[in-house]
Parts: C-alpha cells; structure tokens; sequence
C-alpha cells in the first residue's frame, strides 16, 4: 500500500493507547517525544505506562475526547474491536501487526533537533524499515539538529542554499 507521508504537528493531542505491554510501550515512548497528552488503558500495564493509566478494561466511552488510538494489545479481537469503534467516529487508528485495522502507521524514525526523518513501508515490512532507518541515520551529520537551527536562521538571506550544501558536506553539486 502506497502511503502519504503527513508530517502533523501532534503536540497537545490527546492520543489512547490501549494495550500496556512492550509494543504498547514502544508507541507511547515514540508518541511522548511530539508532546502528546497520552492515556492508557490495560489490564497489566508495564511500570513506565502506570502514570498515563485512566482504565483497566477498554470501553468506547474512552475514545470521547481522542484525537487518534493505538491499539496494542496482544488480542487481536480486542484490537479490532478498538479499530472499528474509532473508525465508526472517524477517528484515525492503529492496530499494532495489523493493517487492514491501521489508518496510519508508525514509522522508523530518525531524530536530530527540529529534523525529523520517518521511514515507511506502508505496513509491509516494519523490519525493513527499521534497517533502512539504521543505513540512513548513518549518513546523516550527528549535529544535523544543529545544522537546522542554523538553517531557520538563514532562510530568506544570501548563502542560505550553498550553507545547507556545505554543511552536509555537498559543495562539489
């Protein structure tokens, strides 16, 4: 499936995640670092997803008020359950290994400051991404975040283009 790559500004949104184990956890840790408002809902939540815990059982009533759900339990029912009754409200979900279920994807991600690299195969191949991931974060500049700053502040100006060429170190195109 051939996917569009919205870069959204989630800051201040609020997400559920229902499902409390690793995956839950890898989600919520990915989702954190964007500034989302995040509640969990879960039987057995793992210790660092005990803060955000607002339910044991899933209920519709907890989508009230979500601006997108993850569904990360290892109840594929359950999952889908999820999946349909955000759908029904039209809020976009993602159900954890299972695509037909997913309005979105998580992508493998590379960040570096303001810059922000997410790769994706449209659910085919999560691995395949992720190694993709691990060949281009090892091309980019490790102060890439450092470099955008610079960037923001020469945007507009002379020498903006051939600064961002040098220092990625592209002189010679």
């Amino acid at each position: 499936m051939k996917c569009f790559p919205f870069m959204v500004n989630i800051e201040g949104k609020s997400c559920l995640i229902v499902g409390g184990g690793a995956v839950a956890l890898r989600k919520a840790e990915k989702l954190l670092l964007f500034g989302v408002k995040l509640s969990v809902c879960a039987k057995d939540a793992c210790p660092a997803l005990l803060p955000y815990l607002c339910a044991e059982e899933y209920a519709e009533r907890l989508l009230c008020g979500a601006d997108f759900v993850v569904a990360a339990t290892d109840d594929k029912a359950l999952n889908a359950r999820v999946a349909s009754d955000c759908r029904e409200r039209g809020i976009p979900v993602n159900s954890v290994d299972d695509r037909e279920n997913c309005d979105f994807y998580f992508p493998a991600l590379i960040g570096r400051g303001s810059v922000t690299v997410g790769i994706s195969t449209g659910g085919a191949s999560p691995a395949l991404a992720a190694a993709l991931r691990e060949y281009i974060e090892a091309l980019l500049p490790d102060d890439l975040g450092g470099i955008a700053e610079k960037a923001e502040k020469l945007r507009g100006k002379e020498g903006y283009a051939q600064y961002i060429r040098s220092a990625l170190g592209r002189d010679a195109e």
